[in-house]
């Protein structure tokens, strides 16, 4: 049996509740799709716990993509501890109230930025405090940003594409090579694949109440052909889908 998961945003006790319903012995394989911090109150958390779960099962039995919202999060980390400044990403500014940030250092640490933050003055505000915060994320989450760096894109079987947002479909059977890194995170509604495709592909990352066109609707979708989509708005709906597939049988369970 595989199960998937996508799109948890730092709900990480719904994400228990849904483990607890999983079977992961023998062959049994978790798949997770990606987007596991920011919006929700537990990021942190949930990196770690997904981290340690990974780490006691092994990297075959529970296999971690990333999503647009890890590779946002590790741009900023790169742009502003890069020694030349060459770029610059934002990333801190829409951290509401700091939500993920405060859950990756300690308090002593939140609490010493939020000191930092009323000293800083002028043109370098933005920056330093930027600096200070990925300074810190370092210090104390440095094992989940190097891990989180080593995270896939994509996982395949023999019949299946398990994918945050989505690939270029045209590209056809050279899909591997001819999508970008931006499109297996970031593939945008307009362009949402749809209809057959040579290898089924599971997605996350567009709710599925705007690809259903239901606003209540936030279970997992599927087309009626290739595509099975399950990102259930955690933060809106309290759920996050699990889709199941039985290797056996070759059908979908949700």
């Amino acid at each position: 049996m595989i199960y998937a998961m996508s799109d948890i945003h730092g709900f990480l006790d719904i994400f228990k509740e849904n483990l607890e319903k999983l079977d992961l012995s023998d062959d049994n394989r978790l798949i997770l799709l990606g987007d596991y911090i920011d919006r929700g109150p537990q990021s942190g958390q949930t990196l770690r716990y997904i981290y340690d779960l990974q780490h006691e099962y092994g990297e075959d039995k529970i296999i971690v993509l990333r999503g647009n919202h890890e590779e946002d999060f590790l741009d900023w980390i790169d742009t502003i501890s890069h020694p030349d400044g060459i770029s610059f990403n934002n990333w801190l500014a829409y951290d509401r109230g700091l939500t993920t940030f405060s859950t990756l250092v300690t308090a002593e640490q939140l609490a010493e930025y939020m000191r930092f933050a009323t000293t800083v003055k002028g043109d370098e505000l933005i920056t330093r405090l930027n600096e200070k915060a990925v300074e810190m994320i370092l210090e104390t989450s440095g094992d989940l940003i190097k891990w989180l760096k080593g995270l896939p894109y994509y996982y395949k079987t023999e019949t299946q594409i398990f994918v945050h947002a989505g690939v270029d479909e045209e590209a056809e059977d050279w899909w591997e090579y001819g999508t970008p890194n931006h499109m297996f995170v970031g593939k945008p509604f307009e362009i949402i694949g749809t209809g057959e495709f040579y290898m089924d592909i599971i997605a996350g990352h567009i709710a599925t109440s705007r690809i259903s066109g239901d606003e209540d609707f936030h279970g997992v979708y599927h087309d009626g052909a290739s595509h099975y989509y399950i990102d259930g708005t955690v933060v809106v709906s309290g759920n996050i889908p699990v889709l199941a597939y039985d290797e056996k049988s070759g059908k979908y369970i949700y």
